[in-house]
């Protein structure tokens, strides 16, 4: 699953103690002047400690590197970029303020004097470094493809052109300018992505493949630093009193405990051992004052087009019109999450108002149409020369929580009832699930992606030919020229036509098969305040919460 975004600081830092937080190379915490007694009481009075949990571990904390939710929310803690974003409005960040070109395309930033948790001073060149390395192939990120709107990001990342001549120059010390290869009315939002996060090539270089493994292999941008990370177990914030603006930032420590069963962590909340809890699906009719939110996130089975009866569009459609979906929030949600007829968020922003407000769209309906699937599913046993349905096995690969394993049986007998075909179910750790994902080695996964900003370029960059996200194989010639033609269209109004346009062709084309968009009930101790949700980037934003 994919991720980001963040939020608003205005005050400048006055000299502060650096306690608590590390220094690359250094085993040293510099403890003398908080010395831990128990239940986060300081020898100078309690701390402001919050915690919650969350269902699996990251599997890395390198800010080019990451591509899911968890480290992108952890990332968005400990960093920050030019800009910072919040409920999909952007402010400034790192860069005090900016100038934009007439035409669109070129950037031109002016940073505000602020420090890194180690006392040095963050400078342009940190953040062309940073861009750099993310299109850089040595880097091998998931992630490349969020930098397309830079000039030449594609070229770089692809290997045809050298990562210098990357559209990004640091000036002097405090000037960065971008130079974007296409109007990217977006492209502040982007940057405020943890995956553009000042990053000091000294301590790349020391570290190596260790980079970023644990808290003192970096150095710290934002509100908090990264005390600990014992993996599978938790990972654990401190307050970072080098950030610009760390005086509004009232937490001195965050933990965030591995917690796999949503159950456990709920009985968790309920004991006082966290401070925050998502209410599993099946418990939530038994907390009536709990708050509802969006996640933004959406659910869906990603389908491995490289061959076999997936490689064939009609037996895809037939997929999608034999799923009811009304049976599967049902059964698996109990109703609580909301099922998805299409593929991108209605909530993101549209020309004049949301995307669905715009231009609603139902891609399948609600409930299965037995009709029309079986003559998709016939068509399809012709082009394949197979006799039967019941000839056709297919893996389901899932992660092994209890709500993606209870998601994957559903779907096992939706499928299979409706089409007469064979799902044998894979269930396997998260880590191991994206992993197998990334290199493409499934059939069928269930998967989901989360907006890193509200536009519906976000959903559909993705399932480009050329886009490094591009896991399943996929490849429509006419759905890489309507996002070529989002791209370079200078018209607001042209381009949100053209993306409405290329999501009505994928979703003809049978890309996925399109699940749920994800509602959370969430359960806040008394005692804290400023615990904020947003359908996209993150998934909690605790920067500026405090605890009574």
């Amino acid at each position: 699953m994919r991720k980001r975004w963040t939020a608003l600081f205005l005050a400048g830092l006055m000299a502060v103690s650096m306690a608590g937080c590390s220094t690359p190379g250094s085993n040293v915490e510099n403890e003398s002047k908080t010395e831990e007694g128990t239940d986060g009481e300081t020898e100078g009075g309690e701390q402001k400690v919050f915690r919650y949990s969350v269902t699996s571990d990251v599997s890395t904390l390198d800010p080019q590197k990451n591509n899911e939710s968890t480290s992108g929310t952890i990332g968005y803690h400990t960093g920050e970029g030019l800009t910072r974003s919040m409920d999909g409005v952007v402010h400034p960040g790192l860069a005090e303020e900016w100038e934009v070109s007439e035409d669109g395309l070129t950037y031109t930033f002016h940073l505000r004097d602020a420090k890194y948790s180690d006392g040095e001073k963050i400078t342009a060149q940190d953040f062309e470094y940073a861009m750099k390395r993310i299109v850089d192939p040595k880097t091998a990120s998931q992630f490349a493809f969020i930098a397309k709107p830079l000039e030449n990001a594609d070229e770089i990342t692809a290997g045809t052109k050298d990562v210098d001549e990357l559209g990004v120059e640091a000036v002097d010390d405090n000037t960065l300018v971008c130079k974007l290869g296409f109007p990217a009315p977006y492209f502040l939002q982007v940057i405020s992505m943890s995956q553009f996060y000042p990053t000091r090539e000294d301590l790349v270089e020391k570290y190596g493949e260790e980079f970023a493994a644990d808290g003192d292999k970096n150095v710290y941008s934002g509100p908090f630093c990264l005390k600990e990370w014992k993996q599978n177990d938790r990972i654990i914030l401190e307050k970072n009193p080098m950030y610009w603006d760390a005086d509004k930032v009232n937490l001195d420590r965050v933990e965030i405990l591995i917690v796999a069963d949503e159950n456990t962590a709920l009985a968790m909340y309920e004991a006082g051992e966290l401070d925050y809890v998502n209410v599993p699906t099946d418990a939530v009719a038994n907390y009536p004052d709990a708050e509802f939110y969006k996640m933004g996130a959406e659910d869906f089975i990603k389908l491995n087009t490289g061959d076999g009866p997936l490689a064939n569009k009609n037996f895809r459609l037939a997929l999608n019109y034999g799923l009811d979906r009304k049976e599967f929030i049902k059964l698996s949600t109990n109703d609580i999450w909301e099922p998805a007829t299409r593929f991108v968020l209605p909530d993101v922003g549209g020309f004049e108002g949301t995307f669905g407000e715009d231009y609603p769209y139902e891609a399948f309906p609600l409930e299965e149409d037995q009709k029309k699937a079986e003559e998709y599913l016939n068509t399809a046993l012709k082009e394949l020369g197979i006799a039967s349905a019941s000839d056709i096995t297919l893996e389901l690969l899932t992660s092994d929580l209890e709500r993606t394993k209870k998601e994957a049986e559903v779907l096992q007998a939706l499928l299979g009832e409706a089409l007469g075909i064979n799902i044998s179910i894979s269930m396997i750790p998260f880590a191991d699930r994206v992993e197998r994902e990334n290199k493409g080695e499934y059939e069928m996964v269930v998967s989901g992606i989360l907006p890193d900003y509200p536009d519906p370029i976000s959903f559909l960059e993705s399932w480009e030919t050329t886009s490094p996200y591009n896991h399943c194989n996929y490849s429509y010639e006419e759905y890489d020229n309507l996002l070529q033609k989002a791209y370079h269209t200078g018209d607001a109004k042209e381009r949100m036509d053209t993306l409405a346009e290329a999501e009505k062709v994928f979703m003809e084309d049978g890309g996925l098969v399109p699940l749920q968009f994800r509602m959370n009930a969430r359960l806040v101790s008394d005692k804290v305040t400023g615990v904020t949700n947003y359908f996209s980037g993150y998934s909690i934003n605790f920067i500026y919460a405090d605890v009574k």
